[in-house]
């Protein structure tokens, strides 16, 4: 049965018959119009694009390669041009997987709501704002939920070396085993010689505002120009109090002073350092009929992005837009998500109920990976390794030569 929202007649907003989904309708409308986010802002909607659904369930990038560019030959004025082989760019293929779920309110809530609706000592104004509250909270959550998933999966993938991964018992209650494999290359997969800790900078085993210049430095010798840090809040914190830190930011004079948010910018700018960004969401699941929190950052890894964006998010078109039933309602969220509300009852042999779902087939594709850089700095087996082969002092390797390494362990 159609919604009840959509029964909800006689009331009027600016001397004008409101039409509650109608209204939402056009409210999807004009934020994708002016290409603005309804609700909240998420990573996902800073660092990509949204193309256009599309109707194949198979997302195709083209993925970048960052390599030293071929500098062009001095030749003759009637010499052929000589052929440069074409290494820029990869294609990656992933399945784009369907994402949704969906909110009821029962009846004893609708008695709720039509006490306001049938109230005659409640004004026609508080009316309209008592009952489109309840509906704005009712397809925020819908809405808001399937986004949280591609925040979800990038966020993971960016602090786990380029792969997110669903699982039912741990991440994904009710819903599928599912990976996303960005095919980050192994040079990008970095491991640090010693864990970032009080006790190691204290010992002079390792200094984070070294590491990442020297990190930096590194990534521009390779073309790659990096734009923001991201880690985690405590891992934040504890390098702006870390005692290695504020000896950089103040000298032996002042080491004991506490090293402010301007500080730590004006430091990261001396070393040719980007910026630091947060990664500080969490999301909430339902594991067994009660809320529980999961967060898609590793803390022990940081992540070097490029500036801006690095990647767009490939819709499919959902099922419902292709074959829609005739007693449901449907919203058109943009970007893929559709919002659907009916209602169910005896005539359905069901529980006296109306539901808002909100669905979607939505991909992020990291366009840049090659551009992205994940290491691991804490949780680590601590080893000696290497010197390069200029004898030089390493600060971390890769992942590959880390797990060959065939150095001692720190005692």
């Amino acid at each position: 049965m159609k919604s009840i929202y959509s029964q909800i007649k006689g009331l009027h907003k600016n001397a004008s018959p409101l039409d509650l989904l109608a209204t939402w309708r056009k409210t999807f409308d004009k934020a994708s119009e002016r290409q603005v986010t309804l609700f909240q802002k998420m990573y996902t909607d800073e660092w990509f694009t949204y193309n256009t659904p599309q109707m194949s369930l198979t997302a195709e990038a083209i993925v970048g390669k960052y390599n030293l560019r071929f500098m062009a030959t001095l030749i003759g004025d009637e010499s052929p041009t000589p052929m440069r082989r074409s290494d820029g760019f990869d294609i990656w293929t992933k399945e784009i997987p369907r994402i949704g779920h969906k909110f009821p309110m029962l009846a004893r809530e609708y008695r709720k709501l039509m006490e306001v609706y049938q109230n005659p000592y409640i004004s026609e104004t508080e009316k309209v704002r008592q009952i489109e509250k309840t509906l704005k909270h009712d397809i925020q959550d819908a809405y808001l939920g399937c986004k949280d998933v591609m925040d979800f999966i990038v966020l993971m993938a960016l602090s786990n070396w380029g792969v997110a991964q669903f699982k039912p018992e741990i991440n994904n209650p009710g819903g599928r085993v599912y990976e996303v494999d960005y095919n980050m290359p192994s040079d990008n997969k970095l491991v640090g010689a010693f864990n970032w800790t009080t006790a190691n900078t204290k010992a002079g085993k390792v200094s984070p505002i070294l590491v990442l210049g020297a990190l930096c430095a590194d990534l521009r010798n390779r073309g790659i120009e990096p734009g923001e840090i991201l880690m985690s809040q405590d891992l934040y914190y504890w390098l702006r109090m870390d005692g290695s830190t504020r000896l950089i930011a103040h000298g032996n004079d002042k080491k004991e002073s506490v090293v402010t948010t301007s500080e730590m910018e004006s430091l990261l700018a001396e070393h040719e350092i980007p910026k630091i960004t947060i990664a500080r969401r969490k999301m909430g699941i339902d594991m067994d009929g009660k809320r529980k929190a999961v967060e898609p950052w590793n803390h022990n890894f940081i992540a070097v992005k490029p500036a801006g964006v690095i990647g767009e998010i490939q819709p499919a078109i959902e099922d419902s837009e292709l074959i829609e039933e005739d007693d449901v309602d449907y919203i058109n969220a943009g970007n893929g998500i559709r919002i659907a509300k009916w209602r169910t009852g005896e005539s359905t042999g069901q529980v006296a109920a109306e539901y808002t779902q909100g669905s979607g087939r939505l991909l992020p594709l990291i366009t840049d990976i090659g551009a992205v850089v994940c290491m691991q700095v804490r949780g680590i087996t601590e080893k000696t390794i290497s010197p390069d082969e200029s004898g030089n002092e390493r600060f971390y390797c890769t992942k590959a030569e880390f797990d060959g390494e065939a150095g001692l362990p720190e005692g």
